[in-house]
């Protein structure tokens, strides 16, 4: 298996350097197969948390032949006021599909630019994978940082990739390693933002869209909910 494809356990491996990571117990346990998708999709992954992450996703949708997922999501707890950290590959065929990115979710108050500046430096030395980068369309490029990396890499760039993965990880978990919660009334602007922005995700967010696709209406939207949020 390609370093890529086995970004998981690396990614755990790392966190577990800054964070204690405990496994969730979720409503619907993992792997699953969707019935919509005739049982030909399997769905696996492993979600948890931490005191400062509300939730550290890892989802592996896979089907039988050319088409492999591995995504990642994490999530500081509300309190700490930060950015989320999103990562996938998605490998069809010979080529992979590797998106990474530290972003806000929901609209926000915060000047993220010298965030944003740490990680296009780490992305300037990776020149050889820059001649391969690919945006995806439509509404989705929204929900991006100025800073992310998007690029379809041939096999033999995956250790590159990587590399550049985990410069973005590191940066990431030493952010939220070093926060301080907020209080008072930086706290309620904040859940306030939060709570926004979970009031939209539910009708625009692809992500809860793809769910619902799988799981129906009732069932995506409780599985998404609780799998990152863990309502």
């Amino acid at each position: 298996m390609s370093t890529l494809m086995n970004i998981h356990p690396i990614v755990q491996e790392e966190i577990r350097k800054y964070f204690d990571l405990k496994p969730v117990q979720l409503k619907h346990p993992l792997p699953e197969r969707p019935g919509r998708a005739l049982g030909l999709m399997k769905i696996d992954g492993e979600v948890f948390s931490s005191d400062k992450l509300l939730r550290a996703v890892f989802i592996r949708p896979q089907l039988p032949v050319f088409f492999a997922v591995r995504s990642m999501f994490l999530r500081p707890r509300v309190q700490c006021d930060l950015p989320v950290f999103a990562g996938e590959v998605m490998r069809t065929g010979g080529k992979k599909m590797v998106i990474v990115d530290i972003h806000r979710a929901g609209k926000t108050h915060h000047d993220d630019s010298a965030l944003f500046d740490q990680m296009i430096r780490i992305r300037d030395r990776y020149p050889d994978l820059a001649k391969y980068t690919k945006k995806q369309s439509g509404q989705v490029q929204d929900v991006f940082s100025k800073a992310a990396c998007q690029i379809s890499i041939p096999e033999e760039l995956d250790d590159r990739a990587a590399a550049l993965f985990l410069e973005y990880l590191h940066l990431f978990c030493d952010m939220v390693n070093k926060a301080q919660p907020v209080a008072g009334e930086e706290l309620r602007r904040t859940r306030a933002v939060f709570d926004d922005y979970l009031k939209s995700l539910i009708d625009h967010d692809p992500g809860v869209g793809v769910w619902k696709m799988l799981f129906g209406e009732k069932g995506g939207i409780e599985r998404s909910m609780d799998m990152h949020f863990g309502m």
